[in-house]
């Protein structure tokens, strides 16, 4: 079978490899340069709490639980040092505790290893860390970090040993048809790429190729704002993952420190803009001491794409050929991407768990008026304005 991916983000290269190495012959085509996107501005957390307290839908539940042993399992297929199961600590303020104590309750329950810690626990392992008598915190420690840049190089240079074909710097411009099925692209260059079907994995660009089968799916595109430090002494490193309420922090392969800053307000889930990035350096330092006149390396954001109510999985039954993988926590889900895609389309294989993620829930309800700056405009003719 030949496929097409679109895209050489952490999906698109998941994606890539894993139909390579069951058998499809792959093209993967990318824009720009593999990873070069949101995957290189991305924290790359991989933590089970509190994820798994949410309530969520029940197929996507069930996938969760899954994560982490994919990625066992990955590191033991493809080798590398690209994660780091350094564990995570999670604290709130005292007005969270108990929705802290709840969540690992839930967390627990469902069997998440985690320890609860007091300040005087945390200032005993963690001398370095600022922190309040009254806070409480959750050590997870089958937890940690991806450098998504190692771990694309690592899957496309197996993908790429298998015979799999890697198209940098190359846009499409279009879509082929054969009838209604999607029979592969037209590059901007002119070139033609013939396949049985094409795998939309183009993260925050998503929506435009799938528009290119005249289709209309939505992305909500939330820029995220990364800050690495310059390096500092690794005797300073705190070594885990710092979750706090308003910023995550974990060391970075360039010897210094990465952080996401979380802000508040932007989205129910992901907060506001900081100011700059020296000032966020400047609040986190108050309780990271050791960052305290260490300068900014650098900035980048990353757009992620989040899918209204969860990740897109799948083909529309009336656009055959044209399957879409768009997913907000790319690198973390990674994994669980590739190994369905796989599933579905190479050994014809329905997941039960997807039935959610369908690109055609998103044409089977009637949409929401009232939510863009042109509402007068989506009025029904002759109602009241």
């Amino acid at each position: 079978m030949r496929i097409i991916v679109v895209g050489a983000g952490s999906i698109g290269a998941h994606v890539a490899y894993r139909l390579q190495e069951q058998g499809a012959e792959v093209v993967l085509v990318e824009s720009g340069i593999p990873g070069g996107g949101t995957s290189s501005s991305s924290f790359a957390w991989l933590s089970s709490f509190p994820q798994m307290s949410w309530t969520e839908e029940p197929g996507r539940k069930s996938l969760r639980q899954t994560v982490h042993s994919r990625f066992h399992k990955l590191t033991e297929e493809i080798g590398g040092d690209w994660v780091q199961w350094v564990g995570t600590l999670t604290w709130g303020t005292p007005g969270e505790r108990e929705a802290l104590r709840e969540a690992a309750r839930s967390c627990s329950d469902q069997g998440v290893g985690i320890q609860l810690f007091d300040a005087a626990t945390v200032r005993s392992r963690m001398p370095g860390l600022r922190v309040e008598d009254d806070d409480e915190f959750v050590f997870e420690p089958d937890s940690g970090w991806i450098d998504a840049p190692a771990l694309i190089e690592r899957l496309l240079h197996r993908f790429q040993g298998l015979g799999g074909k890697l198209r940098c710097r190359t846009r499409v411009a279009a879509l082929l048809r054969a009838g209604e099925a999607v029979s592969g692209v037209l590059t901007e260059t002119g070139d033609t790429i013939e396949a049985d079907a094409v795998v939309n994995a183009a993260g925050s660009w998503g929506s435009h190729l799938a528009a290119l089968a005249e289709t209309a799916l939505p992305l909500d595109l939330v820029p995220g704002l990364m800050v690495y430090t310059n390096p500092v002494d690794p005797a300073l490193l705190l070594g885990c993952v710092l979750d706090s309420p308003t910023w995550l922090l974990r060391p970075d392969p360039s010897g210094g420190i990465a952080i996401h800053w979380r802000g508040e307000g932007m989205t129910s889930v992901h907060g506001g803009n900081g100011w700059s990035a020296s000032r966020i350096l400047a609040d986190i330092a108050q309780t990271v001491p050791a960052l305290d006149g260490v300068g900014v390396a650098r900035t980048s954001v990353g757009i992620r794409p989040i899918p209204p109510g969860g990740p897109i999985v799948g083909e529309l039954p009336w656009v055959p050929g044209l399957y879409h993988v768009l997913s907000h926590g790319g690198i973390g889900w990674g994994p669980v991407w590739g190994d369905l895609a796989a599933k579905e389309l190479l050994h014809g294989e329905t997941v039960a768990e997807l039935k959610a993620a369908r690109p055609e829930r998103f044409f089977l309800q009637p949409p929401e008026l009232g939510r863009f700056a042109d509402d007068a405009e989506q009025q029904p003719l002759g109602s009241a304005r």
